[in-house]
């Protein structure tokens, strides 16, 4: 009796993950044109004119993520060009940039960057991971990280990504925080896993 039990939860189990798999879409199939405004926010998909403003702000993030996993973040390559930097990450457009500024207002407050990571020897996308968010100093505390975070969880979900991997510093216990706050406090139909580096 429970060789028959094991054997239909198996089955089961394997018809959950073909369905699933059958669902994920194809890396050339995703659409990364967000635009989203709340209260006084503006959440949307980085353009050319935030380059400079964006390449200036990840040159900040990156300087502390080499300090402190210089094994894993090494950008010596990039050099001191971070504007073409940027541009190589927005030419991935199966992958999201987003910032955050004021709707009367364009500078950037905070940017997100989420990576869509497809299954091995396939195009269809399997996963997000979010390793680079920031937002300015002087504008902490104040919703930004949380709204960039939501808006990027909801283009996931309509993009059928039903897994996010959370990328932080081990050593940035605010980050760490507020990840698991979010985790907690979230409502949406996805798996997150925290990854500490």
């Amino acid at each position: 009796m429970d060789l028959k039990k094991d054997l239909e939860n198996s089955i089961n189990q394997n018809l959950n993950i073909s369905d699933e798999l059958a669902h994920l879409k194809n890396i050339s199939e995703l659409d990364n044109n967000v635009s989203f405004t709340g209260d006084n926010l503006v959440i949307c998909t980085a353009n050319e004119g935030h380059v400079k403003e964006i390449a200036e702000l990840w040159a900040n993030l990156a300087s502390i993520q080499q300090m402190y996993a210089p094994e894993r973040y090494n950008f010596i390559p990039e050099g001191k060009d971070w504007q073409s930097f940027v541009r190589r990450k927005m030419e991935k457009n199966y992958n999201l940039l987003l910032v955050a500024h004021d709707k009367n207002n364009t500078e950037i407050k905070g940017f997100l960057y989420l990576q869509s990571i497809t299954l091995p020897s396939s195009n269809l996308v399997l996963k997000g991971v979010i390793e680079d968010l920031y937002t300015k100093p002087q504008y902490r505390k104040q919703n930004i990280a949380s709204v960039l975070l939501k808006v990027s969880i909801a283009w996931a979900l309509k993009q059928n990504i039903k897994q996010i991997e959370l990328i932080s510093l081990t050593k940035s216990n605010d980050l760490i925080q507020f990840y698991l706050r979010f985790i907690k406090e979230s409502k949406q139909d996805i798996s997150f896993d925290l990854v500490m580096v």
